[in-house]
This record gives C-alpha cells, structure tokens and sequence, in this order.
C-alpha cells in the first residue's frame, strides 16, 4: 500500500505540459503491452504474468475509458521477434475492444521482446499522431530489449526510440513489470521521456531499488497504482471556463476554491465559466458587543458611534460616561448648565452652617 501510494504521489509531480485545449480535446493514450513468453511462464502469486497484466489494465480502463482515447499494440507481431503493430486504434469507451484483443495469451516459447522497434512502430502509427489532444504511450514491459540471438549493442536502443517518439509529440511512459526487468534501460527511457520520477536515481540497475525514474510495479495492486497514476495525470482537469476540459459530457462540474475576506474563510463555486461570490462572512456595521463586525481588525473602535447619548462602549456593553473634574467644579451637566445632584447637596449643608451661625 505505501508503494502504490508513493506511485500515485509521484505520477502527480511529473512534467509533461498537460495544459487543456480550447475546445473538449481529450488526450490519445498508446498502451504498448509486452506479449513475449514471459508474460506466461512467469507468474504473480496463483497468476500468470499476462493474466495479471490484462486484469489490471481493465481495471483502470473501466475508470478512464471515458476520459481519454485509449488504443492497443502489442509485442512482438505476429511472433518471435517481429515489431509490434495496432491491434485497437485509439477511441473512447474502448475497454471491451482492447480487453478482446487480449483474450489470447502469448505462446509458452518463442515469443521474443523487440521493445524498441515497437516503440519506433508507435512513433508512426497514424491512429496516434493525428490526436488533436495531448499523445501519449504507455509502455508495460516485464523484459529486456532482446532478440534471438541477444545482441548486446541492442540493450539501449529503446532510449533512440523514446527521443523520436518525443519530437513526434508523443509522451512515453514506462512500466517495469517484475523482477526480471532491465532497470538499466528503463531508467534511461523515462529519462529521455521527460516522466522520470522526481529526485530518481537514472543509473540504477536494480529493479528492486527504491528511486527508479521509470514506474516498478510487482503485484497486481501495484500496476493498478501505476496505470491509474498515469491515467489520471494524462487526462485534463476540469477547469472553469465554460469547456468540457476533461471530456467527460459535464462543464465546469463540481469546481471549487477557497476564498476569505477580513470575516473569514468561504468558498467559491464555479457556474457558466465563472467563479460565483465568496461565501465568507459579509462585513457589517460595527455594534458594541465584543466582536469586529465591519472586519476592519479592531473591536469597538472609539471613534464610531457606537452608543447612543452620552454613553460610551466599554468591553462590548455600552455604559453612562464618566464626568470630569472640570464638570464636578462647574457643578453642572455639559448640556444643560443646570446644577448637578453633588453641588445641590453641597449648597443645602453651607445654608445650614450659615443659619446656626445666626442663631448663635
């Protein structure tokens, strides 16, 4: 599971400019599967190789057929050595053609594996290069490059065949299947692709190492990770702009961002090809309560009216203001002039001292 996490996470960071077209465009995606005789005598668990191969990738065919135009050629055709060629042009809803197409397994013997002729094929093939939307070929391979007798000179050939597939416009995308597999080549290829792994190490020979550049997938769970992390980063997103982007019959569906303002955070939809209103908090008038209401960054601010009279706002209640010194010696109110409660008394205890005095 933490490997095919880690498969997904680093489809998601790879470079390959994947910007939507104008117009609903979808990507044309290549699979070029291995059917040399390894793929039988070799197995995965109570599997054979090729059993696990054709389940996975319907697996994810059956999520992205509808997303993208997938097409098929295997390897080799029509046996030992020969360069693979079309057996499924590329189109959508095209899961039942290519699952037909691999209803017959490769022979027990025989079958060799011309990885770069094939892959030179598929850098001519007509059905791929007349995409309006972004190429792509995706490579699964649990092999060597190797014809009968090996030629050692052979072994990089695949990396001149990913650079013409290249400046064709066609992404490659390569799947190491199993342990038996030329990290080597594999590593150069993904290299030369541009959809090497980030922080990878291309000098790698060892399938079995943690940072290839190329996707290594041992299991079936694996190659589902793989094909889906590829599948997903082809296939355009959505965007609000009023376009079908990823081709799916659906404009600007389920598009959202956040947004916030002073109040606070909210969230913007996407309708018509237009990011609709913020629906964070509106600013208000401020009131004396304790809280910020205009989203201005102070609470209660003095210099607003906040309070009716003369009453003052004071931790979020408004109450009577406090008189000044000047006020008590004048003995009266601002307003008015009219004496207050503490000069009457003050006045009423001097005319009983003076009348005392008089009776005295």
């Amino acid at each position: 599971m933490r490997l095919a996490a880690s498969i997904l996470l680093a489809a998601a960071s790879l470079t390959p400019d994947l910007a939507a077209a104008d117009t609903c465009a979808p990507a044309r995606a290549m699979v070029v599967l291995d059917k040399s005789s390894s793929m039988v005598t070799g197995s995965i668990g109570a599997q054979t190789k090729w059993e696990v191969a054709v389940g996975g990738l319907g697996q994810v065919l059956g999520a992205y057929e509808t997303k993208a135009e997938f097409g098929l050629m295997t390897f080799p055709k029509p046996s030992q050595c020969g360069p693979g060629s079309l057996d499924v042009a590329p189109a959508m809803a095209n899961k039942a053609a290519i699952l037909g197409a691999l209803s017959t397994p490769p022979p027990n013997a025989g079958n060799w594996t011309p990885m770069a002729q094939t892959l030179l094929a598929a850098a001519e093939e007509p059905s791929l290069l007349a995409a309006q939307g972004t190429k792509h070929v995706i490579l699964v391979t649990d092999g060597w490059q190797w014809c009968s007798p090996y030629d050692p000179n052979t072994r990089f050939d695949g990396t001149d065949a990913v650079a013409k597939l290249d400046a064709a416009g066609v992404t490659t995308w390569i799947v190491g299947f199993g342990a038996e597999v030329d990290a080597a080549a594999l590593n150069q290829m993904a290299v030369v692709a541009g959809t090497q792994k980030p922080n990878c190490n291309a000098q790698s020979t060892d399938p079995a190492a943690p940072n290839n550049c190329y996707f290594q997938v041992d299991n079936a769970a694996q190659l589902v990770a793989a094909l889906t992390a590829i599948s997903s980063t082809i296939v355009a997103d959505e965007l609000c702009d009023g376009i079908d982007n990823d081709c799916d019959g659906q404009i600007d569906e389920a598009l959202t961002r956040d947004c916030s303002n002073g109040c606070g955070a909210g969230v913007e939809t996407c309708g018509a090809g237009a990011w609709g209103g913020c629906t964070a908090p509106a600013p208000a008038a401020e009131t004396c309560d304790g809280d910020d209401n205009d989203c201005d960054g102070e609470v209660d601010e003095e210099d607003s009216p906040l309070c009716g009279g003369r009453d003052v706002c004071n931790g979020g209640e408004c109450q009577p203001s406090g008189e000044t010194g000047e006020e008590m010696r004048a003995g009266c109110t601002c307003e008015t002039g009219a004496p207050n409660g503490a000069t009457l008394a003050m006045f009423f205890a001097l005319g009983l001292f003076v009348v005392a005095r008089r009776r005295r």
